[in-house]
């Protein structure tokens, strides 16, 4: 290498590490209608670091191209431009080499509704759907607003990073039911980039079992230092007939109001459909701001974003280090892309319940990990993309929650809460019910006895469930098995239908046991019923089915905000418990969704275990 080139190399590397752009703004979004401050009530000491928007500024360029159109331009019906494609298809090919055609691309108003075209579009309701959970929480309600069925396959976490389990994706794409796979690359939540041979294995694997591929590429800009995004479409021709892959601009320059994507299908069959969708629901174009933002961020801010990627990596180590010296049992994923870091947390010792309230109570506001599905429990995820000095606060604020809560263990003793396990013993219960106050199971226990801890009497689906076990009554009773059944309602209440069950109705209206027990409650109602036999039952082929139902207010008060608070807990999941005359825990169960109970002989067999 010539000296010239060195000395330019160098110069290049120090005005990158010179960040020319001021990340450190800590702009105020009080009273500008942003979903990530209004929903908790922030102000700009204490920002918020959940939704996925970022704390800086708008590049200068997207502004000043959207000054000049609301001067210069009627701001009327638009559609894609010759050089908006170019801008798109430069990109593309610039930044991941992927040579795209102007005719491959469909605008829609953003990924998440993209992906809701595209499950209509290459698969048919009840068809499954294939998830790697944990992931991005909408990839469920885009399956479940389709009246699709969500198949889950499991990362595995090896020692904090993420791997896909190719096993038992390929079992899951050879079964006839599921036809398409929600893909999130870069990975969401988990910052994973997957690498060209992982992209290869599960490409191929999905193109020779006929599941189409839904690419979620939203933050394929967004790529650390040190890694490479590869566009899975690039791979192989087999794999780029398969494939949609979704694009915007709108996480990389932070630009998400303006509700652009540019969805990009080869397969010219596949778009044909998912145009058609998009008229059938009536995405019938963008607005034109959309388009100039997506014009101006593509073809002027390039170094921006290069810069920022610089502040970004140095905000990710920064949480590192901060961990790694104060709490070094919080491990942190490696965040190889997005903006979006995993912590598991699971080492500090807190419930899920406890780390939420303590974060509430000292105003540090990131995302519970299980609202990306079960596997993200006792995790958090924090959007690092604001200022370090805003970051830095919010680490300070935990810290101090942390401390406050040991400080609370030391003085008080630590909460007990005693999840069940095979061969121990069942702890704390006395009960309330009709038939008596505070009763010990330990002291009038007589024969093996099976709890089953539901949710409220009232619940639509809770009623088929209590109808399914009383119909079980007669034969386990036949067995030698007591039944009991634990409500979050009062005695008073449960005594006015006692006697329509022949098992003991028992009374819970605090959740004590739910708590004691480590019984959990769902992030949403959508999450509480994905995947879940029953509820898909009741709905049968059409989602719209929901609309004459009692669970329609239900499910809109816990994904909507506003509305009164509701006297249950209406995201609570369901266990079951066995446990013999002696209190030893024979079996248990806990229930992934709102009616996931096993089925007699299932019961039975793990009884006899």
């Amino acid at each position: 290498m010539s000296i010239m080139c060195v000395i330019i190399k160098l110069l290049n590397k120090k005005r990158v590490n010179n960040l020319q752009y001021d990340f450190d703004i800590i702009p105020d979004r009080g009273s500008t209608g942003s979903t990530k401050w209004d929903n908790v009530g922030a102000d700009i000491s204490c920002v918020p670091l959940s939704v996925a928007d970022m704390e800086f500024p708008t590049a200068r360029p997207i502004k000043d191209a959207i000054k000049d159109l609301a001067e210069n331009t009627i701001l009327g019906y638009t559609h894609e431009t010759d050089d908006y494609y170019d801008a798109v298809i430069s990109w593309q090919k610039r930044r991941h080499d992927f040579d795209v055609k102007k005719e491959w691309i469909v605008t829609t108003p953003g990924v998440v509704d993209a992906l809701a075209v595209l499950i209509e579009a290459v698969t048919k309701p009840k068809d499954g759907v294939l998830i790697l959970t944990p992931v991005y929480y909408p990839f469920d309600m885009a399956v479940i607003a389709k009246t699709r069925h969500i198949v889950y396959s499991t990362l595995i976490n090896n020692n904090g990073r993420y791997e896909i389990d190719f096993a038992d994706v390929e079992e899951k794409c050879k079964r006839q039911e599921v036809r398409a796979l929600l893909f999130c690359n870069p990975h969401n939540p988990v910052g994973r980039v997957w690498t060209e041979s992982e992209l290869e294995k599960i490409g191929n694997i999905c193109c020779d079992n006929g599941v189409f591929i839904i690419d979620d590429e939203i933050h394929n800009d967004l790529i650390m230092p040190g890694h490479k995004h590869t566009v899975m479409a690039t791979i192989n021709s087999k794999i780029k007939d398969n494939i949609a892959v979704c694009t915007a601009p709108s996480k990389t320059f932070n630009i998400a109001g303006l509700q652009c994507s540019n969805i990009i299908i080869p397969n010219a069959k596949a778009k044909a459909k998912a145009q058609a969708c998009c008229l059938a629901n009536m995405q019938l174009g963008l607005n034109i701001v959309g388009y100039t933002a997506c014009k101006a961020a593509y073809n002027h801010c390039e170094d921006w974003l290069d810069n920022l990627l610089v502040y970004i990596d140095g905000n990710a180590k920064y949480v590192e280090n901060f961990m790694a010296e104060n709490f070094p049992e919080i491990k942190c994923a490696p965040l190889e892309g997005t903006y979006l870091q995993w912590l598991d947390m699971r080492g500090l010792g807190m419930t899920h319940v406890e780390l939420k309230r303590m974060l509430e109570d000292e105003r540090v506001y990131l995302d519970c990990g299980e609202m990306f599905g079960p596997a993200g429990r006792g995790y958090q995820r924090i959007n690092i993309a604001c200022a370090r000095k805003t970051l830095a606060a919010a680490m300070e604020r935990f810290k101090a929650g942390v401390e406050k809560v040991r400080a609370g263990w030391e003085k008080n003793g630590k909460p007990i809460h005693t999840p069940f396990v095979n061969g121990e013993k069942l702890k704390g219960f006395v009960y309330d019910s009709p038939r008596g106050r505070s009763i010990s199971l330990e002291k009038n226990i007589r024969k093996t006895t099976l709890i089953v801890f539901a949710r409220f009497f009232d619940c639509e689906i809770c009623q088929e469930i209590m109808k399914t076990f009383k119909k079980a009554y007669t034969p386990l009773k036949l067995l030698g098995y007591e039944l009991k059944f634990v409500l979050q309602d009062d005695v008073e209440y449960l005594a006015q239908h006692q006697s329509e069950y022949p098992f003991e109705l028992i009374a819970d209206n605090e959740c004590r046991f739910y708590d004691l027990y480590n019984i959990f409650e769902a992030y949403d109602s959508v999450q509480m019923l994905c995947a879940d036999k029953m509820f898909e039952q009741m709905i049968g082929s059409d989602i719209k089915s929901l609309l004459d139902s009692d669970m329609i207010d239900s499910i809109a008060s816990s994904v909507l905000p506003g509305g009164e608070k509701p006297k249950h807990r209406e995201n609570q999941l369901c266990a079951m418990v066995a446990v013999d005359k002696d209190m030893n825990i024979l079996y248990h169960h806990y229930s992934k969704t709102i009616s996931d109970f096993p089925n007699v002989k299932t019961l039975l067999k793990g009884l006899k275990a």
